[in-house]
């Protein structure tokens, strides 16, 4: 893909597999992208050392690429119906680590679809994600704070040392009428944006879907 406009082409491929198993649908993709847009290193410089402590400019790239990893697979039925019971979603994505802030992300989540008689088409969603920043990015901050002679979080030209993020939820699908779906949610963030120093967050949501 790409235009009139655009810095850069783009073009991914993915492979999808589609089975039963136990009579049970499961779904299985891998894939692939790459973009030809300009991309600055996150360390070094045009001469491959680290720029943080240079000053020099930031190496550009003509490209930036990544993969990916899906798996979606229904576990149970609800008393012989297939349509309700338990699911499992679970992906990962890798990107390269000289162009990227983030250099991969995990995530699964455990899904039940008609969790009670009364309502079933609701779902009860529970699920965990990590996210994960790029080594070099640390680097990098690690050398701007000593070139810059700053130690303490507090002060404004401190650029912070992130590492890994990590996510929880918890949610709930009512379905309202068959083209509307109100969920509720609460997530539980530590580390965020992969700072040490930034205290952990719980965080109320409310996703609203409709389909027409």
């Amino acid at each position: 893909y790409g235009g009139s406009g655009t810095k850069g082409r783009g073009w991914r491929v993915e492979l999808l597999w589609l089975r039963k198993v136990r009579g049970l649908p499961c779904e299985y993709r891998v894939g692939y992208y790459r973009s030809t847009a300009d991309s600055d290193d996150v360390l070094e410089d045009v001469n491959g050392f680290d720029a943080a402590t240079t000053g020099d400019a930031y190496k550009s790239h003509n490209s930036k690429s990544g993969y990916w990893f899906v798996a979606q697979q229904q576990l149970t039925s609800h008393n012989g119906d297939a349509t309700r019971g338990l699911n499992i979603a679970a992906n990962a994505t890798f990107h390269d680590k000289d162009t990227n802030f983030i250099d991969n992300y995990q995530s699964v989540m455990f899904v039940y679809k008609g969790p009670f008689d009364a309502r079933p088409k609701d779902d009860v969603g529970i699920g965990a994600a990590r996210i994960h920043v790029n080594d070099d990015v640390k680097k990098n901050a690690e050398l701007l704070n000593a070139s810059n002679g700053v130690s303490d979080y507090d002060n404004p030209v401190f650029s912070p040392i992130r590492e890994t993020e990590y996510n929880y939820e918890i949610n709930y699908g009512f379905h309202v009428t068959n083209w509307l779906t109100v969920r509720p949610n609460l997530q539980y963030i530590t580390h965020p944006g992969g700072v040490d120093e930034v205290d952990n967050a719980l965080v109320a949501g409310l996703k609203i879907q409709s389909t027409f």
